[in-house]
């Protein structure tokens, strides 16, 4: 993983300079500090502190958007200071055409109390596999609506949500934790999901179970359950594929009442080390994990019932998935007989880039220059100082 993060640090590296050195020579006016042209950027320790910045994340996406391929089925992590994530929604709102792009096509999380940044890099496996998984939870959702009593009056405002943004409050931090799960599933009347389903990835197990007591903590235990699914994806002996659910206990304690996140189901396979499914009883989950304690108890009370998809649905979902992706080059396309002329429309010209903008662009560029100039120089020095030491 070591070697794809420098990968990455040295692309986003080129294209941030790139960038600056654009700037300055289409406005004659603008000088970017002499020492971040003209010196190399010393990366942080790839181990101990991950690719931070404004100016990194922002040449990331832009690297992305001009069709760079990364390596899928990863988690790029950034560590921000204070206020460097507000720097970068601005600058998004800033540039219509990055920003719709980033909001279209790309997905990321942030944590506000570590403030780190998450991009996600999902593969098509993961997509289809995770679209398998939730068309299961939701067919057994129609089962209950169309059912008579409390509990199918509840499921009728139970919806599947996809990787619709949840934006959580936290208590160490002003500004809000945002995260795009791969599935979500949300009351109407709820503020959060009851039910997130994440896909994971063996090198990302234990981010995961970090981002579970995210969840459930911080919503209070408004998030009710987390099941996450490791397909194992980029293993090259084993094929073995496990999932995993976190729900919130509370425990009395000598301080008082304690909230925690509890792993109930921890590593279980669905899939064995050949790829052969497991007859396990899957991932179970109760209508009442669907929405808080008081919705359910006010709509549903006791008619509760288990929903479940099976390990050798699972098994199943993970395979189909895996055999589309493996056969894109030979799946089926419609063809001409003869040849056709293919006739667009023109493209409207685009909005100029007002005076305005390109001068709050020109500023927050030059901004983000110098302070990651100054943390690099900050580190280098600090560097030359333990090297004099010794």
């Amino acid at each position: 993983m070591a070697t794809v993060v420098e990968h990455l640090y040295d692309a986003a590296q080129r294209t941030a300079m790139s960038m600056s050195e654009t700037d300055a020579t289409q406005h004659q006016q603008v000088t970017p500090p002499s020492n971040f042209t003209n010196q190399p950027l010393t990366p942080p320790s790839i181990d101990k502190k991950p690719l931070g910045g404004p100016l990194r994340v922002i040449a990331f996406f832009r690297q992305i958007q001009a069709g760079r391929s990364f390596e899928q089925g990863t988690w790029i992590e950034f560590q921000l200071a204070r206020g460097e994530y507000e720097e970068i929604e601005s600058t998004l709102q800033q540039d219509d055409v990055l920003g719709g792009y980033v909001k279209d096509k790309i997905r990321y999380d942030y944590d506000a109390d570590k403030r780190r940044l998450f991009v996600r890099m999902p593969s098509g496996v993961h997509e289809l596999f995770i679209d398998g998984v939730e068309d299961a939870i939701r067919s057994q959702l129609k089962t209950i609506r169309n059912e008579s009593g409390r509990r199918a009056q509840f499921a009728q405002k139970v919806r599947p949500a996809r990787s619709t943004i949840i934006r959580i409050a936290t208590g160490d931090s002003s500004s809000k934790s945002e995260y795009e799960p791969d599935a979500s599933f949300w009351h109407d009347n709820a503020e959060y999901p009851g039910v997130v389903i994440e896909v994971a990835y063996s090198q990302k197990k234990k981010r995961l179970g970090r981002l579970a007591e995210n969840y459930l903590l911080d919503s209070d235990t408004s998030i009710r359950a987390v099941v996450g699914l490791d397909i194992g994806y980029g293993k090259k002996v084993s094929r073995k594929a496990t999932f995993s659910i976190w729900r919130p206990r509370l425990f009395d304690t000598a301080d008082g009442s304690e909230l925690q996140a509890v792993e109930e189901a921890a590593d279980e396979a669905f899939r064995d080390d050949e790829g052969n499914p497991i007859n396990h009883p899957g991932v179970r989950l109760r209508l009442s994990d669907f929405a808080c304690e008081e919705l359910v108890q006010d709509e549903m009370g006791d008619e509760d019932t288990e929903i479940c998809v099976s390990g050798i649905q699972l098994c199943q979902y993970l395979a189909a998935a895996e055999s589309k992706v493996r056969r894109e080059q030979s799946l089926i396309k419609h063809s001409f007989a003869h040849e056709v002329k293919k006739r667009k429309r023109s493209e409207t010209p685009p909005e100029e880039f007002g005076s305005s903008d390109e001068a709050r662009y020109i500023e927050q560029e030059q901004r983000a220059a110098k302070r990651t100039a100054d943390h690099d120089s900050n580190y280098e020095d600090t560097l030359s100082t333990k090297s004099l030491s010794e």
